[in-house]
C-alpha cells in the first residue's frame, strides 16, 4: 500500500462531511443566501473545495492545514473590510457609489431622487430620469447662445 493513500484510508468519511459542514457554515457567514437553492448552491462549493484539497494533500495533516488556512483567510479578509484599518476613509465605496448628485443624499442615485422629480414637476416638464438634460434645458441654453451672440430678436 503506497504511503500516500494510507492517510486517506485512515480518514472517516463521517470527518470529511464535518469538514464540509464547517466550511458551509463558514461560507454561510461570508455569502449570506435565504433561499434553499442558494444554500445547496454553497454545500456543492464546499464539498468541491473539500474534494480539490483531499485529492492534493501530501498527508492529513497537509490537508487540514490547507483547509484552515482557507478558513482563517475567510475569516480575516471578512474582518478586513468591516474594520477597516487606521488611515483609512470611513466612508466605503458603497457609500460614495449611492449619492445623489441632486440632492447630495446617499443611499439613491440622481435618476431615482424623488425631490428631483417634484422639481421637474413644479419647472412643469416631462421628468425622463434617463436623459442628463431636458429639452427645456437645451432649449433655454439655445436662447441665451442667440441672445448673447445678438442674432437673437
Amino acid at each position: 500500500m503506497d504511503a500516500g493513500d494510507d492517510w486517506r484510508a485512515q480518514l472517516q468519511p463521517a470527518a470529511r462531511g464535518r469538514i464540509v459542514n464547517k466550511i458551509v457554515l463558514t461560507l454561510r457567514k461570508h455569502l449570506p443566501v435565504s433561499v434553499a437553492e442558494g444554500l445547496v448552491e454553497l454545500q456543492r462549493i464546499a464539498v468541491r473545495f473539500e474534494d480539490k484539497v483531499y485529492a492534493a494533500a501530501t498527508s492529513q495533516s497537509d490537508y487540514l492545514r490547507k483547509i484552515s488556512l482557507k478558513m482563517l483567510s475567510m475569516e480575516s479578509s471578512a474582518n478586513t473590510q468591516q474594520n477597516p484599518g487606521p488611515g483609512s476613509s470611513s466612508k466605503g465605496k458603497k457609500q460614495k457609489k449611492l449619492r445623489c448628485h441632486f440632492c447630495k443624499k446617499g443611499g439613491h442615485f440622481k435618476k431615482d431622487c424623488l425631490k428631483r422629480k417634484i422639481w421637474f414637476e413644479k419647472k412643469g416638464v416631462a421628468y425622463d430620469p434617463t436623459h442628463k438634460r431636458t429639452k427645456a434645458h437645451e432649449n433655454k441654453n439655445e436662447g441665451t447662445v442667440l441672445k448673447g451672440s445678438g442674432l437673437a430678436e
